[in-house]
C-alpha cells in the first residue's frame, strides 16, 4: 500500500467543487492476498503459534509474524492491529486456521486450499467470507465505549444484511454518480445511506416519536441484536453519526481498505492520513472493488510469470509476480528473508534438512530451483545441496518400508520398469527403498512381471540354512538374494564380496576371524553363529582354520634346557630349600617323578654343588 499526491474533483448537488490536493492511501487485492499467503505459510513453518489463555498470540510470537508480513513496527497486542486480527479471523472462517489443537493456532490444510485457487477466485471467496459471515465485527472496533451482553442469534444475520446494504449503497454511487474509477466523498455515501437506509444498521420500533427513551433507543443492548451498549449516545441524531457514520467508516478504512478494494483520500495537511476508523474525505473502488461491489467486469490478475534467481552466495531472489505456491514450495527449503516485490530466501544445510523431512530431497530441490530460473543453478550451490544430503543421510531411520533386494545387477536392471510406480530409491548396490507402499503390493507387481520373490515381513529375522562354507572358508548362499539378516551376521567374521562386482558371495579368512576375535566377538560366539546360518554341519577342516586363526591353541616356546631328576621328592624338597642350590632348580609342578629344570648355563655349577652334597651324577 502505497501513498501517492492526487487530484480529486468533486461534484454534489450539481456544484463543481473546487480541486485540491490529497494524499491518497492506494491498495490492491493481490497484496493483500499474497499477505494472507505469508500468513499461512509463516503459521504451518512455525508448526503452530501458542495462543495465550484468552486466545490471543503471545508478543514474541507476534513480533515474528508481523516480521513475516514486513510490518515495520510490532505491534503491542494482536487486537491494536486491526489489518492482522482480520486477516486470522478470515482465515479461521474460511477453515485455514484452526485453534483447536490444544491452545495454538495451526494451519487446517498444509497444502491450503487457498493459495492453490486462481487469484480471482481467492479474492471473491475472502470478500464473500467477510460479508456474508460473522467472522468480523465492526462494531465493536468503533471508537466509542461499546459494552456487550449478550448478543441473540440474529446479530450476525443483522449485521450481514447491514453490511449487504452498506455495499449496494456504494456500488449504486459508484455506477450511477460517477464513471467507473473516480472519486466518491465519504459525506456523499454517509448522506445517501441516512436518506435512502436510515435504519440499514438499527430498527427503529417508535422512529420520530420516542428517540429520547432509553428504553426504546436502538443504542442500549436490550434494543438491538447485537447486544452492545453505546455510550455517550445523547440522542438519536448524535447516535446515527457516532455509530452508524462510525460503521460506514470502519467499513472503508478496516476490511474494504484492508482487503485492497478501496482507495483512500486525505487531505495533504492532515494529522494523520490513514488508519483504521480515520475518516478519508473521498475514497474510490479499485479494479477489484469495481468488480466485487460495483458490478464491473473481473480485472485481470497476473499470476503467472515471475522466476527465481539463485545466486552463488546461496540466496533465492523470487521476483514477481511469482506464485504463492512456489513461495510455499521454496517455504519447505529455504530460509525467509521478507521483502515485497522481490522477495529474498537463503539456502542452509538445516533448511535443506528439513526440507528432506516433507520430501524436498537434494534432486527435487535442484529440478525446482532450475525449473523456476530457467537454466542451471551455480555449480556450487548444486555441490553443496548433494553433499549436505549426504551429510544428513548418513544415518536414517524409516518406518514402515519396504526394502526391495536384487539377486545381482542383470535382476536390479531387469525390474526396473516394474518398480517404477512404486518410486524406489537406492540405498546402496542392489537394494532399493519404498516408502509408503504395502509390500503385498510390490510383491504383486513383482509376480505379474515375471519374478518369484522372497517375502521375508517385518519382524522375521530367520537365518538358518543360509550358507554353505567350503573347507578353505569360501561361502556360497542358499538363495540368490540372501537375508539382510544373514549377511548382518556373517559381515562380524567373514570378508563379503564387493556388490560392485556383481555377485553375491563372502570368505571366511584368516584377517576376518582376527578382526573379529579384535572387536570382542569370542570363538564360541563366532562358531556358534557360523553353525546357525550354514546349512548342515561346519566342514571339520574349516572348524579347524577357525580355532587356528582364532589362537585357539595358543602360543608355545621351544627352549633347550637341563632335567635334574632325583631320588625322592624329600631330596627334592631338601635341595629347593638349600640356599646355594635352591635358586638354580624349577620343580615340574605334578609330575610323577621329583624332576627339577636347569638351565644350560647353570648346569656345571649345579653339578659341583650336588658332588658336595654327596649326590652321585
Amino acid at each position: 500500500m502505497h501513498r501517492e499526491e492526487s487530484r480529486i474533483e468533486h461534484e454534489h448537488s450539481g456544484s463543481a467543487m473546487r480541486s485540491s490536493s490529497f494524499t491518497v492511501l492506494s491498495a490492491s487485492a493481490g497484496d493483500f492476498q499474497r499477505d494472507l499467503g505469508r500468513y499461512l505459510r509463516h503459521v504451518r513453518k512455525a508448526n503452530g503459534i501458542p495462543l495465550t489463555q484468552q486466545g490471543w498470540i503471545y508478543k514474541t510470537c507476534l513480533k515474528a509474524l508481523a516480521t513475516a508480513l514486513n510490518i515495520a513496527e510490532a505491534p503491542a497486542n494482536e487486537r491494536d492491529h486491526g489489518r492482522m486480527w482480520f486477516m486470522r479471523r478470515l482465515l479461521r472462517a474460511m477453515n485455514e486456521l484452526s485453534e483447536a489443537n490444544q491452545g495454538r493456532l495451526i494451519t487446517v490444510n498444509p497444502n491450503g486450499r487457498l493459495l492453490g485457487m486462481p487469484m480471482s477466485q481467492r479474492v471473491k471467496w475472502t470478500f464473500e467470507t467477510w460479508r456474508d459471515s460473522d467472522a468480523w465485527n465492526e462494531l465493536l472496533r468503533l471508537p466509542l465505549q461499546v459494552s456487550s451482553g449478550h448478543a441473540s442469534r440474529e446479530a450476525s444475520a443483522a449485521l450481514g444484511k447491514a453490511r449487504l446494504t452498506l455495499l449496494r449503497a456504494i456500488g449504486r454511487l459508484a455506477q450511477v454518480n460517477r464513471p467507473s474509477g473516480d472519486w466518491l466523498t465519504l459525506a456523499e455515501l454517509v448522506a445517501y445511506v441516512k436518506r435512502n437506509h436510515y435504519a440499514f444498521l438499527f430498527e427503529r420500533r417508535h422512529h420520530g416519536h420516542s428517540q429520547r427513551s432509553l428504553y426504546v433507543s436502538p443504542y442500549h443492548r436490550a434494543n438491538n441484536p447485537y447486544g452492545l451498549t453505546f455510550g455517550a449516545v445523547k440522542n438519536e441524531a448524535n447516535g446515527w453519526d457516532r455509530v452508524e457514520g462510525g460503521f460506514i467508516v470502519n467499513v472503508l478504512t478496516g476490511p474494504l481498505w484492508w482487503m485492497g478494494l478501496v482507495e483512500l483520500g486525505y487531505p495533504s495537511n492532515a494529522r494523520q492520513a490513514g488508519g483504521e476508523n480515520v475518516a478519508p474525505v473521498a475514497f474510490r473502488l479499485t479494479p477489484a472493488g469495481a468488480w466485487l461491489i460495483g458490478g464491473g467486469d473481473p480485472p485481470t490478475f497476473v499470476e503467472r510469470g515471475g522466476k527465481l534467481i539463485v545466486q552463488p552466495n546461496f540466496t533465492v531472489l523470487a521476483l514477481e509476480p511469482i506464485s504463492d505456491v512456489a513461495l510455499s514450495d521454496l517455504d519447505h527449503f529455504a530460509e525467509s528473508q521478507g521483502g515485497e516485490r522481490v522477495i529474498a530466501y537463503h539456502l542452509t544445510r538445516e533448511s535443506l534438512y528439513r526440507g528432506q523431512q516433507s520430501g524436498w530431497d537434494a534432486a527435487r530441490v535442484i529440478a525446482f530451483l532450475e525449473a523456476y530460473q530457467g537454466g542451471p543453478i551455480p555449480a556450487n550451490v548444486r555441490r553443496s545441496l548433494e553433499e549436505w544430503e549426504a551429510a544428513h543421510r548418513r544415518i536414517t531411520f524409516h518406518r514402515n518400508v519396504c526394502v526391495v533386494q536384487f539377486a545381482d545387477a542383470e535382476a536390479e536392471q531387469a525390474l526396473t520398469d516394474a518398480l517404477t510406480p512404486f518410486k524406489p530409491r537406492a540405498i546402496g548396490a542392489r537394494f532399493g527403498l519404498i516408502e509408503e507402499r504395502d509390500a503385498a503390493e510390490v510383491v504383486a507387481a513383482l509376480r505379474e512381471a515375471g519374478w518369484t520373490p522372497v517375502l521375508q515381513p517385518a519382524g522375521d529375522q530367520a537365518t538358518e540354512n543360509a550358507l554353505r562354507a567350503g573347507d578353505t572358508g569360501e561361502v556360497m548362499f542358499t538363495q540368490a538374494a540372501p537375508s539382510v539378516y544373514a549377511l548382518g551376521k556373517l559381515a562380524q567374521f567373514a570378508e563379503l564380496a564387493p556388490a560392485n562386482e556383481g555377485k553375491n558371495g563372502a570368505r571366511i579368512t584368516a584377517a576376518s576371524v582376527r578382526a573379529a576375535m579384535s572387536s570382542g566377538m569370542s570363538l564360541d560366539q563366532l562358531l556358534a553363529t557360523l553353525a546357525e546360518l550354514h546349512d548342515g554341519p561346519i566342514p571339520v577342516e574349516l572348524e579347524e582354520k577357525i580355532r587356528a586363526w582364532a589362537s585357539f591353541f595358543g602360543d608355545a616356546t621351544l627352549q633347550h634346557t637341563v632335567l635334574l631328576e632325583l631320588s625322592s621328592d624329600t631330596v627334592l624338597a631338601n635341595l629347593l630349600d638349600d640356599r646355594e642350590v635352591g635358586p638354580y632348580l624349577t620343580p615340574i609342578e605334578g609330575s610323577a617323578k621329583p624332576l627339577a629344570l636347569v638351565q644350560p648355563a647353570h648346569a656345571e655349577i649345579v653339578q659341583a654343588m650336588l658332588r658336595e652334597r654327596g649326590i652321585n651324577i
